[in-house]
């Protein structure tokens, strides 16, 4: 099989698992990640949800509870808490974090404003909610709190927001929301005093409440929808559109999560202690819940509930998963995650040396090329024989050509004569295929070549905005075509030429990370190509 071929079915391969992968996406985002709206650090006001979902209860220690499904009041009473990673809103209702904001992000290159991950805007809703439970003698996320301040700022390693309730029963809770300087976990717990003259079993929940986001035609789809992970090492994906086909589950430990292109919040319960998750869709609101084990509170006694952490942050594969088991499947790499996994720790490690992101891109292809040189120099000494017959090829199909028969009867007995495979070419090739998807993306996956420069590129995570890696990408592929045998068939030999082409005009809008990928393996590909033709034909 000559090389033109493989390109098509490359190129066929790629297109089918681009198209799969857009049409089984429910939601995308833009090649940053971000959200399609620019919001800004500085409010004067805090809009809460006008709506909120209901949840579904939640079954722990043999009893149903009822997280509350009341609506949301527009109350405008909100803290702002500033840590060295985060800038967030915490709504006095509730005590409901409604905005954050990654102050080590800017939304876009040279903006002062920050990318923001947690909204309150009503189309673009997403917010993570706490709270205690029975409702009828604790504090839920519908609940009033007070603050002595409305402004808090990171001065040391850690920072303790306090929000304080006080119930008809006599019951008095403060909610700690914990910030350590470094990090982007926020820790929750809740200390009771029970002033009245009833025991109380309590228990804590933590529920991400968020809309889909609008469905993207892009040509960069990547996942956006819920995740989680429980004391099996069960990984799972939950699509918008499958939430309310979720059971409630129970879980030691584990997690559940927010995810999209680059970014996500988790929720990440005691490791220790079994807690209920389920997935629920209301009033066009999806929720994930995380319930935690009661915890008895005897008459006139204090007790501190356990932490229940929130990470709110990027998919910075070097740190994430130290914070919770599995946490770095988040990172979402499909099918080919036990290939990209392997991937992306080389490329960090490279990076660890070289302090370049773009050089680490390069160095890993160079790397990744040696790895298959044989199977690859396989490949091109089959292509370069197939070039070498190629006049006699030809001859044969002027000879033989009415008779198909007879003419591949005597392709083949020339195969055999100038002990040539004509398929040795392919093999090779398609071994590399899983490789090559898998780097694919990781580079599509890592967070840390957004906004990342290198040489003149601006951003390794945008499109080229010259254009000159496209179209290097488009030489260098027209001329891999031109160092083997044109195909004998005109029409396949009209869709080769084309091809070029139509990957340039796909490249273009392909973060200029990836392309340099591309331009870079091409180059490799041409030289050792060059190389073995040289030594072949002399």
């Amino acid at each position: 099989m000559n090389n033109q071929k493989l390109f098509l079915i490359i190129a066929i391969f790629l297109s089918i698992f681009l198209l799969s992968e857009q049409w089984d996406r429910q939601h995308a985002v833009d090649t940053n990640g971000d959200l399609l709206y620019q919001p800004k650090t500085e409010r004067t006001t805090s809009v809460p949800a006008k709506n909120d979902a209901n949840i579904p209860s939640a079954i722990v220690t043999n009893s149903a509870l009822d997280v509350p499904a009341t609506k949301i009041a527009n109350t405008g009473q909100f803290i702002t808490v500033s840590s060295d990673l985060l800038t967030v809103n915490i709504s006095n209702k509730g005590g409901t974090i409604t905005n954050a904001w990654l102050n080590d992000y800017p939304i876009e290159l040279g903006s002062e404003s920050h990318f923001q991950l947690l909204s309150d805007t009503p189309n673009e809703l997403f917010q993570a909610q706490s709270g205690l439970l029975p409702s009828e003698q604790m504090p839920t996320h519908h609940s009033m709190f007070s603050s002595t301040q409305t402004n808090y700022k990171m001065q040391g390693d850690s920072l303790v927001v306090p929000l304080v309730w006080k119930g008809d029963n006599g019951v008095v809770v403060t909610k700690n929301y914990h910030f350590t300087r470094g990090s982007y976990l926020v820790d929750i717990d809740y200390q009771v005093s029970n002033n009245s003259n009833n025991n109380i079993a309590i228990t804590s929940y933590t529920q991400l409440v968020r809309n889909a986001l609008d469905q993207s035609n892009g040509m960069m789809p990547t996942y956006t929808g819920g995740a989680k992970y429980d004391d099996q090492e069960v990984y799972e994906k939950i699509k918008f559109d499958e939430f309310n086909d979720q059971p409630e589950t129970t879980s030691k430990g584990g997690w559940s999560a927010m995810i999209q292109h680059y970014f996500f919040v988790a929720m990440i319960p005691e490791a220790q202690t079994t807690h209920n998750y389920s997935a629920k869709v209301n009033d066009g609101k999806y929720l994930l819940t995380v319930v935690n084990p009661a915890q008895n509170v005897a008459p006139g006694s204090s007790a501190t509930l356990g932490k229940n952490a929130l990470y709110i942050g990027p998919k910075e594969q070097a740190h994430i998963g130290n914070l919770a088991p599995g946490l770095d499947k988040t990172v979402d790499y499909g099918i080919l995650f036990i290939i990209a996994k392997p991937l992306s720790e080389a490329l960090n490690w490279i990076h660890t040396y070289v302090g370049s992101w773009g050089y680490a891109i390069l160095i890993l292809t160079l790397l990744i090329k040696l790895l298959f040189y044989k199977l690859s120099e396989k490949s091109y000494r089959s292509m370069a024989g197939m070039r070498k017959l190629s006049p006699r090829l030809t001859k044969l199909k002027e000879t033989y050509g009415d008779d198909k028969e007879k003419m591949g009867k005597k392709t083949m007995e020339l195969y055999r004569k100038e002990k040539i495979n004509p398929a040795a070419g392919c093999l090779p090739i398609l071994v590399q295929i899983p490789v090559f998807i898998s780097l694919y993306w990781v580079l599509l996956e890592t967070v840390e070549l957004r906004q990342t420069p290198f040489w003149y590129l601006l951003d390794l995570a945008a499109p080229d905005p010259f254009y000159i890696l496209p179209l290097i990408m488009g030489v260098s592929m027209f001329v891999q075509q031109k160092l083997n045998p044109p195909p004998p068939d005109p029409m396949q030999a009209k869709i080769m030429m084309a091809l070029p082409f139509i990957f340039t005009v796909f490249f273009l809008w392909f973060p200029s990370g990836l392309v340099l990928y591309w331009v870079a393996n091409n180059i490799l590909s041409i030289a050792q190509q060059w190389y073995i033709n040289k030594r072949i034909n002399g």
